[in-house]
């Protein structure tokens, strides 16, 4: 090594080290601010945005019966999701048969009620207006 000259391990990457870190509060600033914002294109900002409902039917299931109930989206919207439950829980002899959906607005839900006490059965669809569909 010449007499005189310091020897830096990363003489290259010292001006990378120091943009980086003065970038930082920028970077930090921007995080802050809502991602979908920025990374939506500005033709599509004029559509109208993704809407989400939620829609319900409740039923009363029987002692040993088999119970189907069905959840409708409003018009205009797809479903996206649903469930099924039961009030009161009761912890043995309901048996959850099927959730899924069946068409792309409706949420079906078949319950086999063996216990001895009735329930109320809720199928839930959830559903969302899509720009374009």
């Amino acid at each position: 090594m010449r007499a005189g000259r310091r020897f830096s391990p990363l003489p290259r990457y010292q001006g990378v080290w120091a943009a980086g870190l003065a970038a930082l509060p920028a970077l930090i600033a921007l995080s802050a601010a809502t991602p979908a914002a920025a990374a939506v294109p500005a033709h599509h900002k004029a559509q109208q945005p993704v809407r989400y409902a939620q829609v319900s039917n409740t039923q009363t299931c029987n002692p040993d019966g088999l119970c189907t109930i069905t959840a409708t989206c409003p018009s205009g919207t797809v479903v996206t999701g649903g469930g099924v439950s039961e009030t009161p829980l009761v912890s043995s002899g309901v048996y959850l048969m099927e959730s899924e959906p069946t068409s792309n607005r409706t949420w079906r839900g078949t319950l086999r009620n063996a216990s001895q006490f009735p329930v109320q059965v809720t199928v839930t669809a959830v559903c969302a207006r899509i720009p374009g569909v």
